[in-house]
């Protein structure tokens, strides 16, 4: 990540971490003081990097994907996210940068598109054969568990194969009339199936219709019906005949990947919102931009270990236990000699876990400033339960320091006691509340035992 200055001229680079030196091959004294720009090369799309600099110049976030180029000339793909700081006045202080290698994931996209394109390819291929040939039309039925099917226009007469009966439900050794098609058709879709029908015959077209289907033991499925009528020479309509093909799981992986993009989009837009706030709020209080860097990077930290839990449960949730143990790594945990953690196992809903993480890492690192863990023999005992409270069920964790100095309440409150009491309280739906104790400084968190999307899941 970096760090821009926009009140200077051509917005200089005033701030970069390790990580960018890694990522892009330069020295940190050959990147300060530079544009960004010197990351473009010949192949850099303009419309993307006009894109970018509109943003700057209209002062808003933005993100993106360019193509870049390191020290030695080789090219990769960067994800850019690009957020305007303002001052307590509303003037526009900084530009903070994250950038992010997606070379390998936009090179799985492309082959992933090579192979999309490849299977159309065979798809219509293959179409054209089962027109072609009766016999290769039965083996691709069969092969692709699809079935066919006849329509005797006048007399609504119609023959099924195996592969269409099973389609619908029906035993393959029973009758399926046009009339026990009709009915099986959704409610809903009734309609939409029947325009589409009354379409394709009086325009001659191909038809090409999905919709849902109720079976008789009222399991709902999905299917794709394609056929094409038959004219006699005055054109009047004689027959149809088509195939038809049991598409549920298709529809089902479509649902699925809606829904998780939506969920996704969510996460996005919460996590973006908690870091844009999580930046503004540090670099408005730090002394230095080295005190900013060294606190954005802390900070990302601990959200990074909550996500890391959280990607590995498939965003399910996170064991609270293990998100301790990583958030209060950097600070000894692992060790087990300045940190006593008691309680049952929980499992936190994302949006809370992700808050709760934030908010241990701060009481940490006061804790080594000033508190506990900044003198020997200093301990933190951290303990959680189940319990009620207001009527319904919830988790209390209660943080407690010994051995450390003397507390006294600070003169002014910081933007960790206020992320802690406030914004903790806030994104978890509970209360925080921290006692500045004269034997050592105490939190006492109660978060309601709902689910992330509050309905009422429980979290253990």
């Amino acid at each position: 990540m970096l760090i821009t200055d926009p009140n200077q001229a051509d917005n200089p680079i005033v701030f970069v971490n390790e990580a960018f030196s890694r990522l892009t091959g330069y020295a940190h004294q050959e990147i300060i003081g530079r544009n960004c720009r010197f990351l473009q090369g010949p192949d850099t799309d303009r419309n993307d990097v006009a894109r970018l600099r509109d943003a700057i110049a209209a002062k808003t976030l933005i993100e993106l994907d360019l193509l870049n180029y390191k020290k030695d000339g080789t090219t990769f793909w960067n994800r850019v996210l690009v957020s305007p700081v303002f001052d307590g006045e509303g003037q526009l202080s900084y530009f903070f940068a994250s950038q992010f290698d997606v070379t390998l994931e936009r090179e799985r996209l492309s082959r992933l598109e090579r192979e999309r394109v490849d299977l159309e390819s065979e798809v219509a291929r293959r179409d054209a054969e089962l027109i072609a040939s009766e016999q290769r039309l039965r083996f691709a039925l069969k092969a692709g568990q699809m079935g066919s099917w006849s329509l005797d226009i006048q007399s609504q007469r119609m023959i099924a194969s195996e592969g269409c009966k099973e389609n619908f439900g029906r035993p393959v050794d029973e009758p399926f009339t046009y009339e026990d098609l009709m009915e099986a058709v959704h409610p809903d879709d009734r309609a939409m199936r029947d325009q589409a029908v009354t379409t394709a015959i009086a325009k001659g077209t191909l038809l090409d219709v999905e919709y849902r289907l109720l079976t008789p033991g009222g399991e709902e499925r999905w299917v794709q019906i394609r056929g094409q009528a038959n004219y006699r020479a005055d054109g009047t309509p004689l027959s149809m005949v088509g195939v038809s093909q049991d598409i549920t799981d298709r529809k089902r992986a479509e649902e699925h990947r809606a829904l998780l993009a939506g969920e996704l989009s969510h996460r996005v837009k919460n996590s973006l919102a908690m870091i844009q706030a999580v930046i503004s709020q540090t670099l408005r209080r730090a002394t230095s931009l080295e005190e900013a860097g060294e606190a954005l990077q802390a900070r990302v930290f601990a959200m990074a270990a909550a996500n890391d839990l959280l990607v590995q449960q498939s965003w399910e949730g996170a064991s609270l236990r293990d998100l301790l143990g990583r958030t209060l790594a950097p600070f000894g945990a692992d060790d087990g000699l300045q940190f006593w953690l008691a309680g049952p196992n929980v499992q936190l809903p994302p949006r809370i876990a992700t808050s709760l993480a934030l908010g241990m890492h701060e009481m940490a690192t006061n804790a080594a400033k000033y508190g506990a863990l900044s003198v020997e023999g200093g301990s933190v005992q951290i303990g959680w339960e189940i319990g009620t409270e207001a009527g319904r069920r919830s988790l209390r964790l209660n943080w407690a320091e010994t051995g450390g100095p003397p507390v006294s309440a600070p003169d002014r409150t910081g933007f960790g006691t206020t992320l802690i009491e406030r914004v903790l309280a806030r994104e978890t739906g509970g209360k925080a509340v921290i006692d500045y104790a004269p034997g050592g400084v105490k939190l006492t968190v109660d978060v309601p035992m709902l689910g992330d999307d509050g309905d009422g899941a429980p979290l253990e």
